[in-house]
């Protein structure tokens, strides 16, 4: 008989390796293993003793021993029998979930492949993403640092210009100052002229 326990065994031990979730079936299966290799044994153990027994063995004294015996070893076949069943229908269970655990091993260690490339892309985006911000608010930071500039120049070319109107009222009350004299002046002397040039006779008339 080929020793299918070991390679169950090394298979489940396997499948333990790659995947711990099914420690209790790996040990249900090992107790299974346990059970069949223990019966096995006693079948071995008892086909092997049964012509030593019948070669041994006295004639029996009476038909009902003989009977009785015989019906003995029928029940013990039979409750092997059983048992070897039973331990093959639990066998069969047992590999039909394991089968079906490895196919859920596999779809999941699909799905893991897939979203540790999923991961990867969104990292990658986010590290490109991230080098695009740092990068934006460095821009952000020249143009703030730029429009202060341009506004303290704004005020400085303020100041200077009310500066220099103050400046140019003055000088433009001061021209208006000079003109006003200047005319005043004028003035006087054309009347000083008007009064120099009149007649001899215009002033006696006065």
């Amino acid at each position: 008989m080929p020793d299918w326990r070991a390679d169950y065994l090394t298979s489940l031990q396997e499948a333990e390796r790659n995947n711990p979730v099914n420690k209790d079936l790996v040990d249900a299966c090992s107790q299974l293993a346990d059970r069949v290799a223990a019966l096995e044994a006693e079948k071995a153990s008892w086909q092997g003793s049964k012509p030593a027994l019948a070669l041994s063995e006295k004639p029996p004294a009476s038909k009902v021993t003989s009977t009785a015996d015989a019906a003995s070893s029928d029940a013990n076949t039979v409750q092997i029998k059983l048992e070897l069943a039973e331990a093959l229908r639990s066998k069969g269970q047992l590999q039909s979930r394991l089968k079906v655990a490895e196919g859920e091993l596999q779809k999941l260690r699909s799905k893991t492949k897939v979203d540790n490339k999923r991961i990867s892309d969104l990292t990658i985006e986010r590290n490109t993403l991230m080098a695009k911000l740092k990068d934006r608010n460095e821009e952000l930071v020249g143009k703030n640092k730029m429009l202060k500039d341009i506004q303290d120049e704004n005020l400085t070319l303020n100041i200077q210009l009310d500066v220099m109107e103050q400046k140019v009222a003055k000088v433009a009350a001061e021209n208006k100052e000079l003109v006003d004299r200047w005319m005043k002046r004028m003035r006087h002397e054309a009347d000083a002229m008007n009064i120099e040039n009149e007649t001899p006779s215009s002033r006696s008339r006065r």
